[in-house]
């Protein structure tokens, strides 16, 4: 069983992106660290912002930053890719051939957003 732990977005305006998530789709904030030009915000409801000083192409889609995917055991997972054409990172994140990155997290220290 595996399930989605949160999306991490980039953003160059991150006051804006904040002010975006909170106030269209009223998302509730309930972490934030780094100082300018890297902080990041993680939303109750799944979105996870990361300021960069980088330009983004947007032609590219290169504003999306990971998928975070919870499961039973991050171990077994990660051993699980041998054969896959990924590029493992590190013990817990790993990145897919079109350039997607995932990082997992311990199922049993994923809880519902409420």
């Amino acid at each position: 069983m595996a399930k989605i732990d949160h999306a991490g977005l980039l953003t160059e305006s991150y006051e804006d992106a904040q002010r975006f998530f909170e106030e269209v789709f009223g998302m509730r904030k309930w972490r934030e660290d780094g100082e300018k030009p890297v902080r990041r915000c993680w939303y109750m409801e799944g979105i996870q912002l990361n300021e960069t000083a980088e330009k983004i192409d947007t032609e590219a889609q290169n504003g999306y930053g990971h998928i975070s995917i919870a499961v039973e055991s991050v171990s077994e997972t990660m051993e699980k890719l041998t054969g896959y054409p990924v590029k493992v990172m590190n013990d817990h994140w790993f990145q897919l051939p079109n350039g997607t990155k995932i990082e997992l997290k311990p199922l049993d220290k994923w809880k519902v957003n409420s």
